[in-house]
């Protein structure tokens, strides 16, 4: 993992009419490293993803992808950072009327001068790197929640971004298909040795994947470290939703 931050949010501010959501948000997230974004519900940890990819724009503050800050960009910018960094939406937002292999090809073929047999290959590629083969001609509707996930992730990949994004990855899943679909997140650092992002309110999640936690409280980061540096912070809160989570203390990443 390098030490130079890929990704920065510096002093990001987004409040919806008189709602304030985020207050000032600070945060690194160095190349090749996850971090866990941990917060209770309607804290803005999704805005916060939306705001990386410009999907929302802050009404104060910057945020930066390698050494572009994506607020001052127009819709071409914006394209070329989403290349970079592809975002798994919580749902998969799957296109219904599609195939999984129109789906994961769709940005193939809007964004490359790739043939269409050498998007066949990505396409092969890619769903075999979330351990999906020979899935191309189902439908969405034939596909259980674990699987919607990971053909999400495939099409999320099929660009081969430098970053990507999670939005509650195992929300809706059982147990068994939420590790597994951990255990992929993790897999796929290591192999790709791209920088990650994850908002979760799952803490076994956090503990499997985590180089770090950023939590998310009052539209500000009030911690930002690993698991095992929380358990020594003081921060009682913290601790309290983590140990209601399943526990603190280090991680169980091998």
């Amino acid at each position: 993992m390098s030490e130079r931050a890929f990704i920065r949010y510096q002093g990001v501010e987004k409040a919806f009419g008189e709602h304030a959501v985020l207050r000032g948000v600070d945060l690194e997230v160095k190349e090749g490293e996850t971090v866990v974004v941990l917060g209770g519900s309607g804290t803005g940890k999704s805005v916060l993803l939306k705001h990386t990819i410009g999907l929302l724009r802050p009404d104060a503050g910057q945020v930066w992808v390698e050494d572009e800050e994506v607020c001052s960009l127009g819709e071409r910018g914006l394209s070329e950072i989403r290349k970079k960094v592809a975002m798994v939406f919580q749902a998969g937002a799957l296109f219904d009327s599609m195939t999984v292999f129109e789906n994961v090809a769709y940005a193939l073929r809007e964004h490359t001068d790739m043939s269409e047999s050498e998007v066949g290959e990505r396409v092969t590629e890619v769903l075999a790197q979330v351990e999906m083969p020979g899935v191309e001609e189902l439908m969405p509707v034939e596909l259980s929640g674990g699987m919607r996930k990971r053909v999400a992730l495939a099409r999320a990949l099929a660009l081969k971004p430098r970053a990507l994004l999670y939005d509650e990855p195992t929300t809706g899943l059982d147990p068994l298909t939420g590790h597994a679909i951990n255990t992929l997140i993790r897999n796929l650092q290591k192999s790709l040795k791209v920088t990650s992002i994850v908002v979760t309110h799952d803490i076994l999640s956090a503990r499997m994947i985590a180089d770090r936690i950023a939590w998310l409280r009052d539209g500000r980061m009030a911690f930002v470290g690993t698991l095992a540096e929380a358990a020594s912070s003081g921060h009682e809160e913290l601790r309290r939703f983590l140990e209601t989570g399943g526990g603190i203390g280090e991680s169980r990443r091998p």
